[in-house]
């Protein structure tokens, strides 16, 4: 009796820990509280996009003598939290950083660098916004800095 008492009592706690953690993981985050989480790594956030909805936010980081600001935003499905640099004026069509950016590609994945439609190049991360904690974006986030900052060679031109 005692065994089956235990067992049940063992079958109760697993099932509920389980269903918190699919709780905790199936969380999404909405642009305040991202913003609330950025405040609280300590970093100063400085607010890029305030529209309602669309909210973008900043944030600056040092890699390789660099300074890297970072942007924050929700995309719209929600689903994802793009970390986004601004590295200026995109390359030309077919010249030699094009291609060395497509090679530096498989070394920062999955961290990559784009043409946006404006014609400036950028460097990006999609951060699956499920289950994010402080502890991952900033993990997150240091490593897409330092990613853009080892690659200057690259695209500092």
């Amino acid at each position: 009796m005692k065994t089956k008492i235990a067992t049940t009592s063992t079958f109760i706690v697993a099932t509920l820990m389980l269903a918190g953690f699919a709780s905790m993981q199936s969380q999404t985050l909405d642009r305040k509280q991202l913003r609330e989480i950025l405040v609280q790594l300590g970093y100063e956030v400085k607010d890029i996009v305030k529209d309602e909805g669309k909210q973008k936010y900043a944030v600056s980081f040092s890699s390789n003598d660099l300074n890297i600001p970072v942007g924050y935003e929700i995309s719209p499905s929600g689903n994802y939290i793009w970390l986004t640099a601004n590295l200026g004026d995109g390359p030309k069509a077919g010249n030699e950083m094009t291609f060395q950016l497509l090679k530096q590609n498989a070394r920062v994945q999955p961290t990559f660098f784009y043409i946006s439609e404006s014609g400036k190049l950028m460097a990006a991360l999609a951060v699956e916004n499920r289950g994010v904690t402080n502890s991952l974006l900033k993990q997150r986030s240091e490593i897409f800095a330092d990613n853009v900052g080892k690659t200057k060679d690259v695209w500092l031109k």
